[in-house]
């Protein structure tokens, strides 16, 4: 089987890594042939292409997106990425196109009636684009139901200048109507929202669990990656990770340094936190009883596996999040987590089973409950192996890769 990857890039961001992982279980377990085209390449990967051939490109193509979304046209049209997408789906005549995420100005969204021509398209969401008018996501928004869009939403990313959603909404039925496209959401939370939306009309939706390397994501030994990063095997140490760690409202960075305060304020023993990402949020110095640890932004999966494994607890105060795959590697790597009951997150932390699930944005209760796992190493030894359990039974690369391996020879035999 021939498949064709279609994402803004090859390792950045939660859905390339969804991506990138699904290409390599596909080809693990059932040989396939892969080539991924994207926006952003960073690897030197040889199956790898770019869409933006050149630096006159890359800039031309950028001002040309940020102006058409303040015109409220967002992805109408794109001078240079549409044609390399198309060029290379030709060339390579896959079987199926594995369409992924489709923000950030390299897409046109008409461009599926063109490639679903070639191939079937099924398309993952990584978050509820595909069916608002512009907006990742809408918290709590439901206009998209009528195939509206609020103002609010042209002020949540990708942004838009004129509120134009009406008309991108009904431009999106009209586009999927024409095309041959099936959708798949890893959460089942998604999944739900993606059934109820007008757009979808008449179109197989299919919920499928992201998967991992549960080899590489498992429980490694605390003691000797403590001592290279010179926390003691005794100590406390909670993680929180984010690409962007300042102005990353969605990912709760604000609630998060609220939940830092009350943690500190309520300890008489230093904690020691991880902190990985890009940047780092102002104020932290503040708090006297913890010990920061920058990492930077990890991308290096090894490396990401040992900070979990090193960790008694992952944070993770989210605002908004499809099936965070950061979740699935911490309670893979026998750390519970405690994080809010928002979008898919509760499909992965079970309370007393991988973690605690917090009622959205209660941040006394986040903290509370963070303190009382910290405070029992009997709690923490209990959870890690029902944390590590319940990963094995519901995300492995594996059962994921056989379950979308299944849906494309469907869809072929449909062509």
């Amino acid at each position: 089987m021939k498949i064709l990857f279609i994402n803004i890039s090859d390792i950045i961001g939660g859905a390339a890594i969804a991506a990138r992982r699904l290409g390599k279980g596909l080809e693990k377990y059932h040989s396939t042939e892969n080539i991924f085209v994207v926006r952003t390449k960073k690897t030197t990967e040889e199956n790898v292409f770019a869409t933006r051939r050149n630096q006159f490109e890359q800039v031309s193509e950028r001002w040309f997106n940020i102006a058409s979304n303040l015109l409220g046209l967002q992805y109408q049209y794109l001078p240079f990425s549409p044609k390399v997408i198309l060029q290379k789906t030709l060339e390579f005549k896959p079987d199926v196109i594995s369409l992924h995420n489709t923000i950030g100005g390299y897409f046109s969204t008409s461009l599926l009636i063109e490639l679903s021509k070639i191939a079937p398209v099924v398309w993952t969401l990584h978050d509820m684009w595909a069916f608002t008018g512009n907006a990742a996501y809408t918290f709590g928004d439901t206009s998209w139901k009528e195939m509206k869009n609020s103002k609010s939403n042209t002020h949540t990313f990708p942004f838009i200048g004129i509120n134009t959603g009406g008309m991108l909404l009904r431009q999106k039925k009209r586009i999927y109507s024409k095309s041959d496209l099936t959708i798949v959401t890893p959460s089942d939370w998604l999944c739900s929202l993606a059934k109820e939306s007008p757009v979808f009309e008449g179109k197989d939706v299919h919920h499928i669990f992201n998967g991992i390397d549960l080899e590489l994501f498992s429980p490694k030994p605390k003691a000797g990656i403590r001592k290279k990063l010179n926390i003691p095997p005794e100590a406390k140490v909670i993680m929180f990770s984010a690409e962007k760690l300042k102005n990353n409202a969605r990912k709760g960075l604000g609630d998060l340094m609220k939940i830092l305060r009350v943690i500190n304020g309520r300890t008489d023993s230093k904690v020691h936190l991880l902190m990985l990402g890009e940047g780092m949020p102002e104020g932290l110095e503040e708090f006297n009883n913890f010990y920061v640890h920058p990492t930077g932004y990890v991308q290096d999966e090894a490396k990401m596996a040992e900070y979990l494994s090193c960790s008694d607890v992952f944070v993770f105060p989210s605002r908004a999040d499809n099936l965070p795959n950061v979740l699935v590697e911490s309670i893979a790597s026998g750390t519970p987590a405690v994080t809010f009951d928002i979008g898919g997150c509760g499909e992965i932390i079970k309370n007393d089973v991988s973690g605690c699930l917090i009622e959205p944005f209660n941040i006394e209760k986040f903290a509370e409950e963070t303190l009382r796992l910290l405070s029992s190493d009997e709690k923490l030894k209990e959870l890690s192996l029902s944390s590590r359990k319940f990963a094995e039974g519901n995300f492995s690369l594996k059962s994921m890769s056989d379950n979308y391996y299944r849906l494309f020879e469907r869809k072929i035999r449909k062509k």
